[in-house]
């Protein structure tokens, strides 16, 4: 997750902000702490190019 993050050249804040995720618990995630399941499939649609920002921000 952190290196899509960082290819796509944003900040945790934002690109966690999204799946209406924290900062701090997005740096968790990235450091191997387990995600949540729903916020895991989101991130998982997303990455896939099956979810876009206007759909998670609906």
């Amino acid at each position: 997750m952190r290196q899509f993050r960082v290819s796509k050249r944003e900040s945790q804040a934002t690109f966690w902000a999204r799946f209406g995720v924290t900062q701090s618990s997005g740096s968790r995630f990235e450091t191997g702490l387990g995600v949540p399941p729903p916020v895991a499939l989101l991130v998982k649609l997303y990455v896939d190019g099956k979810l876009t920002d206007g759909d998670l921000l609906a």
